[in-house]
């Protein structure tokens, strides 16, 4: 025998007992999704049910009092996974796996599952794009963004492992002016080869390039401004270019 998951099939078989206790005791009570959540200490379980607060404001009866009534309608004989289950916190129900069972189970889950073992099929299987890497293409690569390669690909094999049709995208990041930028310098240099390495040759060219191009730009501000005797924009412009 082995599971998929077989915490989930611990879940679902005190979910099932509780709902069966819930019609034999109160069938007039309609509970649409029984909710269990992790108890705050193991000594209290691995799941427990807070339903008995929610009966008790509509039956007018204590917490404590409804969940002693539902532990005795349980059906004892159906349990596998469930070693016990106890009233506890003044109204909370505490379910306790069997360990011997729920470890014999995962162990066998393990062997049969192997390298899939943990990898759970999603039941809304989707189209998905991770996109990662994108450096920037003006700017040295640093090992900041040399990790990310690792981790959007590790994501991507994740998600295709669940069932999901993955595709994996790299997008040139920031294209635009700079890259015009980086073409022009590099053609005006003569199209070298690089002395050094190739993302920092082409980040020198950009940075110089781009330099160039702004006080290109401040000379001619300040000829505009000379023209119309702009004393104030002058002596701003004559700031930058130093």
């Amino acid at each position: 025998m082995f599971s998929v998951n077989p915490f989930n099939d611990f879940r679902f078989e005190c979910q099932s007992v509780l709902q069966n206790a819930l019609k034999k005791v109160f069938p007039e009570i309609k509970v649409e999704r029984l909710t269990l959540e992790k108890p705050p200490s193991l000594e209290f379980g691995q799941l427990a049910s807070s339903l008995c607060f929610e009966l008790a404001k509509k039956i007018g009866e204590k917490p404590l009092v409804l969940a002693e009534q539902l532990i005795d309608a349980l059906d004892k004989s159906s349990l596998s996974l469930v070693e016990k289950v106890v009233p506890a916190g003044g109204g909370y129900i505490n379910f306790h796996v069997n360990f011997a069972k729920f470890s014999a189970l995962t162990l066998e889950s393990v062997r049969h599952g192997d390298t899939e073992y943990g990898f759970i099929k999603t039941d809304k299987p989707s189209k998905i794009i991770v996109e990662h890497t994108s450096v920037n293409p003006i700017h040295p690569i640093h090992i900041g963004q040399a990790r990310n390669p690792m981790l959007g690909d590790a994501i991507a094999r994740m998600l295709k492992s669940r069932g999901h049709t993955v595709y994996r995208h790299y997008y040139v990041d920031d294209v635009g002016r700079q890259t015009a930028v980086i073409a022009y310098g590099y053609k005006k240099l003569g199209k070298p080869k690089p002395k050094e390495k190739p993302d920092h040759f082409i980040g020198r060219i950009y940075t110089i390039t781009s330099c160039l191009i702004e006080i290109n730009r401040l000379k001619k501000e300040l000829e505009r401004a000379k023209a119309v005797s702009a004393t104030e924009e002058i002596v701003k412009i004559n700031k930058e270019l130093d």
